[in-house]
């Protein structure tokens, strides 16, 4: 579940979020930042505007990565412990993505050019992995209350 959470948003990389038709220009919203599509298209964001939202994608990738991995390697007690809190704090970047990018920047940026923004399938990808994340993160429980059940039977 992590490691499809992880490739997800991964795939974020490569796909937009959102364009906006306004009657001058055309935007093109993603991960990256904002870009014009218009030979002569002035972008009214500079490159730091979206740099929130990339840094929460980077960290969403790594959390779920590192869960995938820590994963198969945890015989310990302690350690499904821990990677059920790394869970729980892949499950607020998300979160936090998916309310930066949702509450703010797709409004954000079609107001320049007064246009509405078209959905693309990279704004519900973080949909998808919230989803992922939250059933590996119930599944983590399970198997933790599990294998304390199986300390109190030796």
């Amino acid at each position: 579940m992590f490691f499809l959470s992880a490739l997800l948003f991964a795939v974020l990389f490569f796909v937009p979020l959102a364009e906006y038709f306004g009657e001058l220009n055309i935007l093109r919203f993603n991960v990256f930042g904002v870009e014009s599509l218009m030979p002569d298209g002035a972008i009214p964001f500079g490159k730091m505007f979206a740099l929130p939202v990339l840094i929460l994608t980077v960290t969403a990738v790594l959390l779920g990565a590192y869960l995938s991995i820590s994963l198969v390697k945890a015989v310990k007690m302690a350690q499904f412990q821990k990677l059920h809190s790394i869970a729980l704090i892949d499950i607020v970047v998300v979160v936090a993505w998916i309310a930066v990018v949702y509450a703010y920047y797709i409004r954000a940026v079609g107001k320049p050019i007064l246009a509405e923004p078209r959905f693309k399938v990279g704004v519900f990808l973080p949909l998808l992995a919230l989803l992922l994340v939250m059933l590996g993160a119930g599944s983590l429980k399970k198997d933790i209350k599990k294998v304390r059940s199986m300390d109190r039977i030796r």
